[in-house]
C-alpha cells in the first residue's frame, strides 16, 4: 500500500520506518527542509561556528522500546551518554541538582541532534518544503483507486491508500477537519480539540572563548528563562561557549505577537544576565526561534487515534499520546506502525 505521512518528527519517522520494513510504500510530507521536527540543530554563520540543539537538547526515557532505540543509536555512533544531573536556579543561585529529582541518564548527539532524524530518514521517501493544506476522501474501494488525496498548499496533489498525521494536535485538528464527512472523523476532531500547548522561544547565544560553566542543564525558577542548555559540554575539546535558553510559556505568550523581535530578544538577554551574570546579556552572536507548539500540556490515554473505515485508513500520532515527551512521540509512532504492519496486509 501507498501510505502518506504528514510530518517528519520522531513519531512520523518511527511509524514510517516500521511500515517500510513491512513492505509498504511510504512517502513523508514535511513543511520544513529537513527531517526531525523538534530534534533540530542550527549552526551560526560566523567565523566561529556555533552549534545549537535549539529544539530538544537530549533524549531520555525508561520504556523498554525506547531503550532499544537509544541503544541502536549508540551502536551506530549517533548518540552517547551526556549527564544524569540537572542543575537548578532559584533566588539568584544555581544549585547543583533539582531538589528531590530522581536521576536518569540523558543522551546527546555530539554532531547535533538532527543526526537522529537524518539517520531515521534513510528508510523513507520525502517531499520537503511541502506544506499539506488538507485531505480529500475520495471514497470507494481501494482496489480500484486510492481513497485519499493529500492536497499541498501549492497546486500539488498526491494519492494515498492510507494517511498518518504526525503533527501537533492543533495542526492535526485542521487537517482532519478538511475530511470530516464521516462520523468517526468528527469524533477524532473533538478529541484533538482538547490538547493545549506551551510555546517557547529558544534563544541561541555564542560567547566566544571563555571559561565554560560546569553545568550541563539548568532548570530555572525565573519569569523569563525556563531552562538552559550548555551546548559546549556536548562537544569534545570545545572552548567557545554556546548556550540555548528556553523561555517560559507565560513570557512567550506575552511576546508572541510582538512586532519587534529585537525587543523580545533584549528581554531574553536581560533574563540571561539575571540568571548567569551580566556577561550573559552580551553574547557575541545570537538568534531566536519560536516553537509555537513546543510541548503539549495534556496527553491522551491511548497510543494513537484511528478512523473506523478500513477502506480509507487514517490515523493520528504524536507526543500527546500517553505522555508529552520525545519518548511518548516515539512510542506513539512505533505502536501505530506495528499495528498497521499487521492490519494493512
Amino acid at each position: 500500500m501507498k501510505i502518506g505521512i504528514i510530518g517528519a518528527g520522531i513519531s512520523g519517522l518511527t511509524a514510517g520506518r516500521e511500515l517500510v520494513r513491512a513492505g509498504h510504500d511510504v512517502v513523508v510530507f514535511e513543511k520544513s527542509n529537513a527531517p526531525g521536527g523538534r530534534i533540530a540543530t542550527r549552526r551560526s554563520n560566523t567565523p566561529t561556528v556555533y552549534t545549537f540543539d535549539h529544539g530538544s537538547p537530549y533524549l531520555s526515557g525508561s520504556s523498554s522500546e525506547f531503550t532499544v532505540f537509544i541503544n541502536e543509536l549508540k551502536e551506530n555512533g549517533i548518540v552517547r551518554e551526556w549527564t544524569d544531573s540537572v542543575s537548578y536556579y532559584k533566588d539568584g543561585k544555581i544549585l547543583p541538582e533539582i531538589p528531590g529529582r530522581d536521576r536518569e541518564t540523558l543522551y546527546i548527539a555530539p554532531e547535533g541532534m538532527n543526526r537522529i532524524g537524518k539517520y531515521m530518514a534513510r528508510w523513507l521517501d520525502f517531499h520537503f518544503s511541502e506544506k499539506v493544506g488538507g485531505l480529500t476522501h475520495i471514497g470507494g474501494s481501494r482496489i480500484k483507486k486510492s481513497p485519499w488525496m493529500i492536497n499541498s498548499s501549492t497546486i500539488n496533489v498526491f494519492e494515498a491508500d492510507a494517511v498518518i498525521i504526525a503533527t501537533p494536535a492543533i495542526q492535526a485538528y485542521g487537517l482532519v477537519s478538511t475530511a470530516q464527512d464521516e462520523l468517526d472523523l468528527r469524533k477524532m476532531i473533538s478529541v484533538l480539540d482538547e490538547i493545549p500547548y506551551n510555546s517557547t522561544y529558544s534563544f541561541m547565544a555564542g560567547y566566544g572563548k571563555r571559561d565554560l560553566p560546569d553545568w550541563s542543564l539548568v532548570s530555572c525558577q525565573h519569569p523569563v528563562i525556563s531552562w538552559l542548555s550548555n551546548e559546549s559540554r556536548k562537544k569534545v575539546n570545545m572552548d567557545e561557549l554556546a548556550i540555548v535558553a528556553h523561555t517560559t510559556h507565560e513570557f512567550t505568550r506575552e511576546h508572541i505577537e510582538d512586532e519587534s523581535p529585537e525587543a523580545t530578544d533584549r528581554e531574553i538577554k536581560k533574563g540571561l544576565g539575571e540568571v548567569l551574570g551580566s556577561w550573559a546579556s552580551r553574547p557575541e552572536w545570537s538568534q531566536s526561534h519560536l516553537w509555537r507548539y513546543k510541548r503539549p500540556r495534556k496527553s491522551l490515554g491511548m497510543p494513537f487515534l484511528e478512523s473506523e473505515n478500513d477502506l480509507a485508513p487514517l490515523a493520528v500520532i504524536g507526543d500527546y499520546f500517553q505522555g508529552t515527551t520525545l519518548e511518548a512521540a516515539y512510542l506513539s509512532g512505533l505502536r501505530l506502525g506495528k499495528h498497521w504492519a499487521e492490519k494493512l496486509t
